[in-house]
């Protein structure tokens, strides 16, 4: 048996099998910003990112040292379009300046904004007037870390559901435009360039209107202005007609069946005495038009057209809208609004607005959860509260109005 074991071949070995090589994505440093919650946010927001193929490099280059900016917080509840009284608002957004500036901007980007006008059916007054109105034709482009300015928005507060897709969008556009990190500057909300683009608008709309095979928002007003045109144009703008225009309304209006979202025929607004400012005759015709007080009862009316609703996809304020036509307006030689402004008013506080709202809620007019915004559905509530009063409906809070539906809600 001995020699028999001995004198027996043994069976091969096999061999081993090759080495699979399995990638590791590296671990981010440890967040250091001091806020848990923050730093929580980041670490998902990181698998979150992978999984949308953005490389871990990336993601870690973008949101190295990102800390939570404290103020955004403050400037998220003082918008202008929301805390200053309309005729604020457009004293700075429509000044002698800004037109003076626009008219200069319209001569020296004249043959740009030609082309642009001729293949998006945006008129170039329009145009203009957006890019004076987002950062003074390209003078404020936004100082903040478009990556930290989102993601303290997407972290926590009100605005995270707006944040979160705009934080993802803003780190594909950076691994795939190849942007410096230091040119990625935004406002608090985000927006940036010329004409200040949420990232998913850029993925959007973007545009090469210089020509010279790159998109650069931040440095080059033909790509701002061009990609504006284009946005504006696939929301709908109609070549050749226009916003919309001052009007003069009778004594006896029915102001509850203003708002630009009611929209009636010209026909019907000539029969109930609306006119021109100047007095004139409103236009013939099939279309229909809303009507729009943006101080109330006591200042002026505007007759709304379609287009007009295309500027608020831009900024959904109708203030802001309405700077943005009349600014275009104006560096035409148009005039100036020519009904008187009720400047005795006061704007009401943000906390006054949410009062306003709850008290809106108690005396059994349903504005919905308190916010602060007064939005189209807390204007309803508005409406039908003047109206069981035998106030005029025109659906404008004042200081005099909180004051008595104060009263009437602790009743």
């Amino acid at each position: 048996m001995a020699v028999a074991c001995a004198t027996t071949a043994p069976k091969p070995t096999p061999p081993a099998p090759p080495a699979v090589s399995i990638p590791i994505t590296p671990l981010p440093a440890k967040p250091t910003s001091g806020d848990p919650k923050f730093d929580a946010f980041l670490g998902q927001a990181r698998i979150t990112a992978l999984g949308q193929g953005i490389t871990a490099a990336t993601f870690d280059s973008a949101t190295a040292g990102l800390r939570p900016i404290a103020s955004i917080a403050a400037m998220n509840a003082n918008q202008p379009e929301f805390s200053k009284p309309v005729w604020a608002y457009l004293d700075s957004a429509v000044s002698a300046r800004r037109v003076k500036d626009a008219q200069l901007m319209l001569a020296r980007h004249g043959d740009v904004l030609a082309r642009i006008e001729a293949s998006s059916g945006v008129p170039k007054e329009i145009l203009v007037a957006v890019w004076g109105m987002e950062t003074d034709y390209g003078a404020d482009n936004g100082s903040m870390n478009i990556f930290a300015a989102l993601a303290t928005l997407a972290y926590d507060g009100p605005r995270a559901d707006y944040a979160r897709p705009e934080f993802f969008a803003a780190l594909k556009i950076y691994q795939d435009q190849h942007y410096a990190l230091s040119q990625m500057t935004a406002s608090w909300a985000g927006a940036f360039g010329q004409t200040q683009f949420t990232p998913t608008t850029f993925l959007k709309y973007a545009a090469d209107g210089d020509g010279d095979g790159q998109i650069d928002l931040w440095r080059s007003a033909p790509d701002a202005l061009a990609s504006a045109a284009q946005l504006l144009a696939d929301q709908g703008w109609q070549k050749g007609q226009p916003w919309g225009f001052e009007v003069k309304l009778s004594a006896n209006f029915a102001y509850e069946d203003a708002g630009a979202d009611t929209r009636k025929p010209l026909g019907e607004w000539r029969a109930r005495g609306v006119k021109t400012v100047s007095s004139a005759a409103l236009p013939s015709g099939s279309d229909s038009a809303a009507i729009y007080l943006p101080a109330g009862a006591h200042g002026p009316a505007f007759m709304l057209f379609p287009n007009f609703n295309v500027i608020l996809k831009y900024n959904n304020a109708a203030s802001y809208a309405l700077a943005v036509a009349l600014l275009a307006d104006r560096m035409t030689g148009g005039d100036g609004v020519k009904q008187a402004w009720p400047r005795g008013e006061r704007a009401l506080s943000r906390n006054e607005r949410i009062s306003f709202q709850a008290d809106l809620n108690k005396a059994g007019f349903d504005c919905g959860t308190p916010d602060g915004v007064l939005g189209r559905k807390t204007r309803s509530a508005l409406r039908q509260y003047q109206k069981a009063h035998s106030l005029a409906a025109d659906g404008f809070p004042t200081a005099a109005l909180m004051d008595g539906l104060e009263k009437d809600a602790a009743r």
